[in-house]
């Protein structure tokens, strides 16, 4: 029995050993960090995240992303800028032809506006006999009853012939007597350009002001408005994008009677937004977005649209922006009808950098750090504080970190996963056979005993 006594003894050591192991984190375990500055009053803090740990961290959710106090790591939580929200509807708006040369000081001469109470358009009349109403010049748009700011205006006509293309300007007044100039030339058109069908109909303009004055050139030729609208884009469309412009190369196994190109965005960021450059002017083609997280995953298809670079009256008309359900995916594919062109366009990415947050828990310095292959994503309650704090309370609670030029911590060498002998795992599953023997030597001994006391 006397060597049962080392064996048990080893079966206690081995779960200490096992927990010793499991050494805490410090910021040299990390490829690369950032110093954080804080004020020191708030409790938690927060900062948008630099591109730069988009590229650099190894997970992409960035679940090998630690921010660190002097000594140890503080909870933290990385979340989106902004919340989706239900898009609001487009609604129309009333508009009113003129006819005849516009004056600096406002409306065309002639011509006698009433306005009611509120500020809305009640009717437009020639003040003399003898205004000539068949030329329509521009158009005045009230937008006194829109609720909120629109971003845009959708325009709709007819009387055009089988392609049609104008350039118009837009300007905005309070009292349609002083006028600004908000877009000074953008492009509408309706046209069949090389198979494929182009409409372009929106203006992107906010409309802060009551009323609006849309130049119309297309008038002498008969083409009149039948309607406008005014939209509104989501919070998280309307926040301005960053955005990666990515040059491709061409993909040696295309789809039959198709050209692919192939893009690295050498990163892992939020991508919601997509936009591509034609390199030759008056070109247009049908496109299919291809995106994957990794070079071994599948394809997964992101979006087909229309890319389009042409002149019309002196005026560019791009194609534009695509707007997409979010993906962290580095790899991105572009595929379109083979035409012969040999370069490839530019694939333009717009990101919104998330914001983390975290708690200023023990002594200065604070330090992000990221970059570590292998690690497990941290399991932090920083969220349901949050959560629990109504907007305006957290804008109070909530400091803003200053973040500082990346410094080299482990260095690239964390980034690559680490070969270990698991040593770790023979021990349990020698202390686990151990154990068996022991056990079975334990009931080897009883039974003897047993049998000695039957004699």
């Amino acid at each position: 029995m006397k060597f049962l006594i080392p064996a048990l003894v080893l079966l206690v050591i081995l779960p200490g050993l096992s927990a010793a192991e499991q050494k805490p984190l410090v910021r040299e375990d990390f490829a690369f960090g950032m110093d954080l500055t804080i004020n020191g009053r708030n409790a938690i803090y927060s900062l948008l995240m630099p591109a730069q740990v988009y590229q650099d961290c190894v997970r992409s959710d960035l679940g090998d992303l630690r921010v660190f106090n002097a000594s140890n790591p503080v909870p933290h939580l990385l979340r989106p800028q902004l919340e989706k929200e239900n898009m609001r509807p487009a609604q129309a708006v009333p508009f009113f032809p003129l006819s005849g040369n516009l004056e600096e000081s406002g409306s065309p001469p002639g011509l006698r506006i009433s306005i009611g109470h509120n500020g809305t358009i009640i009717s437009l009349r020639p003040s003399r006999v003898g205004i000539s109403r068949k030329t329509v010049t521009a158009y005045l748009i009230d937008a006194s009853g829109l609720e909120q700011q629109a971003d845009w205006l959708e325009l709709f006509w007819s009387g055009q012939e089988q392609n049609f293309s104008t350039s118009v300007r837009v300007e905005s007044s309070q009292d349609l007597n002083s006028w600004k100039t908000v877009v000074h030339s953008t492009a509408l058109a309706e046209l069949d350009f090389g198979g494929q069908r182009l409409v372009r109909r929106r203006i992107r303009v906010r409309i802060k002001g009551q009323y609006l004055r849309i130049s119309w050139p297309s008038g002498k030729d008969g083409v009149t408005l039948s309607a406008i609208r005014a939209g509104y884009d989501r919070k998280e469309q309307a926040r301005s994008r960053t955005v990666i412009s990515l040059k491709g190369t061409r993909d040696p196994k295309p789809a039959p009677g198709r050209i692919s190109y192939l893009y690295d965005s050498h990163g892992f960021f939020p991508v919601d937004q997509l936009h591509i450059r034609l390199p030759q002017k008056n070109s247009l083609a049908r496109t299919t977005i291809f995106s994957k997280a990794n070079e071994q995953a599948p394809w997964r298809r992101r979006a087909s649209l229309l890319a389009y670079q042409l002149m019309l009256d002196g005026t560019s008309l791009a194609s534009e922006i695509q707007n997409i359900n979010s993906t962290r995916d580095r790899f991105w594919r572009l595929e379109m009808e083979d035409t012969g062109g040999s370069e490839p366009p530019v694939l333009e990415l717009g990101w919104l950098p998330g914001e983390l947050v975290f708690m200023a828990q023990g002594d200065e310095p604070f330090t992000l750090a990221y970059g570590r292959a292998g690690l497990a994503r941290a399991r932090y309650e920083v969220d349901r504080l949050l959560a629990a704090l109504d907007p305006l309370r957290e804008k109070k609670l909530v400091g803003e970190a200053r973040v500082g030029k990346q410094i080299l911590l482990g260095g690239e060498d964390m980034l690559v996963p680490a070969v270990e002998i698991p040593w770790k795992r023979w021990l349990l599953w020698v202390g686990l056979i151990l154990g068996v023997l022991v056990v079975g030597i334990m009931a080897l001994q009883l039974f003897r005993e047993m049998q000695r006391e039957k004699e």
